[in-house]
């Protein structure tokens, strides 16, 4: 029987990977026939697109994250402020623009409703759900606890699961069990009760958060990503936003209404929402280019995204190896990558103090505010976020500086949090620490995307790799935000606060010594992505270096001109302003 159109199923599609023969991003400015050619004695053979002496590197360029991955054409012609790259085709950007829609507004609209339907516990305990529960102590973070141990637990099998069950069907089911969670939670009638729910939306929220970065690694390249990232996190910070002014609207209206509290109402009305949102994300989410469900992409368009993946050096099988493939496990846990950033997870997941509650608390205790009142101001640090999430995500892509804007919504992020640990700081000044609490995720969607970056040449050790260090970072929440945030020490958690600055230091530390790491790997495989590495100072210049030089460079005369035109730039200036300084000197 054959499949309705409109049912998203696997697209069987003849590829005659004519793209492979030819791994060139930069083939919208020369032919890569004149490409001299390298073959190792190892027998593998790459075009090289330019020869780079390392004598002449400006110190700059250790600053430079996609130094030995571009060509100083490609970098040149790039220009900050355009949405595609330099030399994309009509085709490319249709592309690109219906990727855009499909992927990037979608998991905006899927995380507001994560968010949604996460952020609405916190609402509620202020809303009247903790008398009416008769909640006491730490009930309150053990609750936040449950649905952190829910998560953690079903990230699991999402090692085997990413590259090999279509996504869109993953993500249907994930969205309908926390929708209908969500909606059981407006009849609780104990705490146990509230716990147990809370466990269950957790765990079908688990699928969500590894499968989009999935996806997103897979369509996009690294220097696009980000951007989509930001539309994606803004959705995040959009979701606690709006849980508060529904929480306010809900509590205003609809508070006793049919004999039910406000807070029971919210979660009623959020978990219908979220069922329309899984029906558009199945039809919407096309899999990956290897793996295709869409209904609303062709057979060129799929082809065209699997030859820029191509170029961008990630893994183009078609075929899924076992999981349990024991060089994918050694390949994975044989480099620096997971230990590092497992470390760095754990620093980045326990620097945030948003998602605690606590500003919602202070609030409360002013005992100035009505609830409604609560709710709304509730919605101004993520309203601030948003655009804390869109400065560090399209500035990272803008200027090709993931590292480095990472590093900074870290370091924004300690301030705020140190002004939090002191406490005794006037009214205004608390405000802006509660108001930088929100810069820990604002990097979010650059540095989980870069860690997918790093396993690019292999799904199966890219989806091993990524949840192992997702899931240690995770998994310390279920255990630290109770050290950090007890309930009982609202609103000044002292101990929550100094910790989140100690981890958000901790952070800045290790990620810049991933950074030297990641440069020197990048290095190594420079010859990979077509850039031949030579040093004229401590060494002869290879005879394949002189042999290929003219084939490479028709328009150049030497040696000497070819490299860092930017360096030699600022040399001939000096010349020329050293030669007209001693003009003047001799008139």
């Amino acid at each position: 029987m054959a499949i309705p159109w409109y049912i998203p199923h696997k697209r069987h599609i003849v590829d005659t990977n004519e793209y492979k023969n030819d791994k060139d991003h930069d083939s919208m400015s020369r032919n890569s026939d004149v490409y001299p050619v390298l073959t190792t004695t190892e027998g593998k053979s790459y075009k090289i697109k330019e020869f780079r002496d390392e004598a002449k590197r400006p110190w700059w360029k250790f600053f430079d994250e996609f130094e030995y991955r571009d060509s100083t054409q490609l970098t040149n012609q790039r220009k900050w402020y355009q949405w595609f790259e330099p030399g994309a085709t009509p085709q490319e950007k249709k592309l690109i623009l219906k990727l855009d829609f499909l992927i990037a507004f979608y998991s905006f609209l899927a995380y507001w409703n994560k968010y949604l339907d996460s952020a609405n516990l916190n609402n509620s305990y202020v809303s009247g759900m903790k008398e009416d529960l008769n909640m006491k102590g730490n009930d309150l973070i053990k609750t936040q606890v449950c649905f952190t141990v829910g998560n953690i637990i079903f990230e699991l099998p999402m090692m085997y699961i990413l590259p090999r069950l279509p996504i869109n069907y993953v993500l249907l089911i994930s969205e309908m069990g926390w929708s209908i969670f969500t909606i059981f939670l407006f009849s609780v009638k104990n705490l146990s009760q509230l716990q147990a729910l809370r466990f269950f939306v957790g765990a079908f929220e688990a699928a969500y958060y590894p499968s989009i970065h999935y996806v997103l690694a897979s369509w996009y390249k690294p220097t696009e990503i980000s951007r989509r990232g930001a539309l994606f996190f803004s959705g995040q910070f959009l979701g606690v936003l709006t849980a508060g002014l529904i929480q306010g609207s809900v509590y205003d209206t609809l508070n006793g209404y049919n004999g039910m509290s406000g807070w029971r109402w919210c979660f009623l009305i959020d978990g219908i929402i979220s069922v329309a949102i899984a029906l558009v994300g199945f039809l919407m989410i096309p899999g990956t280019p290897f793996s295709c469900y869409s209904i609303w992409l062709t057979d060129e368009e799929i082809l065209l995204a699997r030859k820029r993946m191509h170029d961008n050096g990630n893994d183009i099988s078609t075929s899924t190896k076992s999981f349990f493939n024991k060089e994918d496990w050694k390949k994975a846990l044989g480099t620096w990558h997971v230990y590092l950033l497992s470390i760095i997870q754990i620093q980045g997941f326990n620097s945030n103090s948003a998602s605690s509650g606590s500003f919602l608390l202070w609030l409360k205790s002013l005992n100035r505010y009505s609830i409604s009142k609560i709710d709304n101001l509730g919605a101004v640090p993520p309203a601030v976020g948003i655009f804390y999430v869109y400065l560090v995500s399209f500035g990272a892509d803008f200027t090709h500086k993931r590292f480095g804007f990472t590093i900074f919504s870290f370091l924004m992020n300690f301030i705020g949090n140190v002004i939090l640990a002191i406490w005794d700081v006037k009214e205004s000044a608390k405000w802006v620490g509660f108001m930088f609490a929100y810069w820990s995720w604002s990097q979010s969607s650059v540095f989980n995307t870069l860690i997918s970056d790093f396993f690019r040449r292999d799904n199966n050790v890219r989806a091993i790799a990524w949840m192992i260090q997702y899931i240690i970072g995770l998994q310390s929440t279920a255990w630290m935000s109770y050290i950090q945030f007890p309930t009982v020490q609202s609103p000044r958690f002292h101990r929550g606060f100094s910790m989140c600055a100690g981890f958000s230091m901790g952070f800045v530390i290790c990620f810049s010594f991933a950074y030297l790491l990641y440069k020197r790997d990048e290095r190594r495989e420079a010859l990979e992505n077509g850039i031949y590495l030579y040093n004229s100072e401590k060494e002869e210049i290879p005879d394949f270096v002189r042999e290929n030089f003219h084939k490479a460079y028709p328009d150049k005369e030497s040696l000497e001109e070819q490299i860092y035109p930017e360096k030699q730039l600022i040399e001939d200036q000096d010349i020329k302003k050293s030669t007209l300084s001693s003009k003047e000197n001799l008139d």
